[in-house]
C-alpha cells in the first residue's frame, strides 16, 4: 500500500510535468470548443510587461496607447478569442469583466481586466503635453503618462464652462479649488517629479469624472515594439452564422500557468489548458 507521504512525493516529482504541460502552448489553442449555442476558440495567448498600440481617429490624429501591470510582480497576460454563432437568431455577447474566468493551479482566479478604465494616452517624448476638455469631460483620455519636466496644458474645445480640481495637497501651485476653463480658454502647469496626480474634470450636467497625471522620469521612453490589436470589449450583437474576433487581457502573477478558461458571456463554455 502506496503511503501519503509517497503519494505527496511523487505529487511534488510530477508537479513541473503537469504545469509544463498546460502551457501556453497547449493544445486547447486552435480547437474549437462548443457550448449550448457558441463557439469559443482561443486563437492565441501572449505575456508582456507593457503592452504599446496606436489608434488614429476619423479626423487623422495619431494617439499612442500604454497598459501596464497595476501591481508589482504581475504581468499581462493576452487571450485571442473567436466567438461563433450558427445556432442562435442572435446572440448577445457582453465582453466585460464578468465574461470570462482563467483559473490557476492554487485555486486562484482572474477576470478580463477593462481596457478603457486601465489605458493610458502615452504623451512621453512630447515635451508638452495636452488634455481636451468638452462639457466637462477629458475627452481625449481622462489618463495620461508623461516625462518629468512636461508642461501639461488643460483646454476647454467646448461651447461651455469646464472646470479642473486638485486634491488637498497634490498640486500646491494649483490649489484645491475649482479651476473654472472658459470656452476656448486653458490652463497648464509644468511637473518636474515624478509621481501621480489625481484631479477631476467637471462642468456640464453630468457628474465629475476622475482622471489622473502619470508622470515618469525623464529618461522614461516608450518601448520600439506595438501590437496591431483589437480588443473584445463592450456588447455585440452576433446573428446567427457571424463571428467575433479579438483579444482580452488579464493580470496576473509573473510566471502563472494556466489550467482552465470559463467563459460566460452568453453561453457557458469551459477549455482545460
Amino acid at each position: 500500500m502506496i503511503s501519503k507521504r509517497s503519494i505527496f512525493l511523487l505529487l511534488l516529482v510530477l508537479m513541473p510535468f503537469l504545469i509544463a504541460a498546460c502551457s501556453d502552448t497547449s493544445s486547447s489553442l486552435g480547437q474549437y470548443h462548443e457550448g449550448r449555442i457558441l463557439l469559443l476558440n482561443v486563437l492565441e495567448m501572449d505575456r508582456t510587461d507593457e503592452l504599446l498600440y496606436s489608434t488614429i481617429d476619423p479626423q487623422d490624429v495619431i494617439r499612442k496607447w500604454r497598459i501596464r501591470p497595476a501591481k508589482e510582480g504581475h504581468e499581462l497576460l493576452l487571450m485571442r478569442f473567436k466567438v461563433e454563432n450558427h445556432v442562435a437568431v442572435n446572440a448577445v455577447v457582453v465582453a466585460d469583466e464578468q465574461a470570462a474566468v482563467i483559473e490557476g493551479f492554487f485555486q486562484d482566479d482572474y477576470r478580463p481586466i477593462s481596457v478603457s478604465g486601465t489605458v493610458f494616452l502615452d504623451q512621453r517624448g512630447q515635451g508638452n503635453g495636452s488634455v481636451t476638455l468638452e462639457a466637462g469631460e477629458c475627452t481625449d483620455h481622462a489618463r495620461v503618462v508623461v516625462n518629468a519636466g512636461t508642461n501639461v496644458q488643460w483646454t476647454n474645445a467646448g461651447d461651455t464652462g469646464s472646470a479642473i480640481q486638485f486634491g488637498p495637497g497634490v498640486l500646491p501651485d494649483l490649489g484645491d479649488k475649482l479651476i473654472e476653463i472658459a470656452p476656448g480658454g486653458s490652463v497648464s502647469h509644468r511637473f518636474n517629479q515624478p509621481g501621480t496626480f489625481d484631479y477631476q474634470c467637471s462642468g456640464g450636467d453630468g457628474p465629475a469624472q476622475q482622471a489622473q497625471i502619470l508622470v515618469e522620469a525623464a529618461d522614461s521612453v516608450r518601448g520600439k515594439k506595438e501590437n496591431n490589436i483589437l480588443f473584445l470589449e463592450g456588447s455585440f450583437n452576433l446573428p446567427k452564422d457571424t463571428s467575433l474576433d479579438g483579444w482580452m487581457i488579464f493580470e496576473i502573477p509573473i510566471g502563472t500557468k494556466i489550467r482552465i478558461l470559463r467563459w460566460r458571456a452568453g453561453d457557458s463554455i469551459t477549455i482545460r489548458f
